[in-house]
């Protein structure tokens, strides 16, 4: 795919400190990003120590406020050029290993109408650390659940996921009400979703519908390792005593 017609916004929220092997996978990413995109087709933005839900809502506010307009006039165009930053976000969390090619795995099911939200595959950060990816249950009076039973390259559309990694279409924060995200209360099995969950509430009120892309992978920085589909399966299975997958 060409990319020489379309501007990505790379966002990375940073709460507080950056695990080694995150910020050795987000530089990757970035500089890979660099490799694909003319210079003043990509920013990368990133905040640095803001507590939740400031941090997103700060990034996602600065990507439709302005834009670098490097290759006409080399300056910085505020509200009154009725641009946004860029066409497309990409967005990794500060504690995410994702893959270099993340934007090419998830730009090739994207479509700014049709599919304009396509998050990659992650892990809770929590026990029982199960994927990032949630469907309604209509048995349990439709209360989202995990997806334990995933397969591998499979496009989902899913009620809910958590932001680890996800492309986004800019269109999509301007149809949403704001703020994006909010502090949402704890609930019964969304334990590390918060506030996430918020930013899938909003696309739902907005008719956005979410997706998810397996082929897309990240690990994510638990306490003491790195969650990864080993052991969120393991977990799943002892949990939902699954066949092996």
């Amino acid at each position: 795919m060409d990319y020489q017609q379309e501007t990505l916004a790379l966002c990375m929220p940073v709460y507080d400190k950056v695990h080694h092997k995150a910020w050795e996978a987000h530089m990757r990413l970035a500089i890979h990003l660099g490799s694909i995109f003319p210079p003043s087709h990509l920013s990368v933005l990133c905040s640095h120590k803001l507590p939740q839900p400031h941090a997103q809502n700060y990034l996602m506010n600065s990507v439709l406020t302005n834009r670098l307009d490097y290759g006409v006039t080399g300056s910085l165009l505020g509200p009154e050029s009725g641009k946004a930053r860029a066409d497309w976000i990409l967005w990794v969390e500060d504690d995410t290993t994702p893959p270099e090619n993340t934007f090419e795995l998830l730009r090739q099911h994207a479509d700014p109408k049709d599919r304009p939200v396509i998050h990659g595959i992650s892990y809770d950060r929590m026990p029982p650390h199960g994927p990032s990816i949630w469907r309604v249950n209509p048995a349990d009076k439709g209360k989202i659940e995990p997806i334990w039973d995933w397969k591998d390259n499979t496009l989902y559309r899913i009620a809910h996921s958590g932001t680890c990694v996800v492309l986004m279409h800019v269109s999509t924060l301007e149809r949403m009400q704001r703020p994006w995200f909010r502090m949402q209360p704890f609930e019964p099995g969304c334990q590390g979703m918060i506030p996430c969950l918020s930013f899938s509430r909003r696309m739902h009120e907005a008719n956005i519908p979410i997706y998810a892309y397996t082929g897309c992978e990240a690990g994510h920085i638990g306490e003491s390792v790195e969650i990864r589909r080993e052991i969120s399966r393991a977990m799943g299975q002892r949990l939902c005593k699954t066949p092996s997958m």
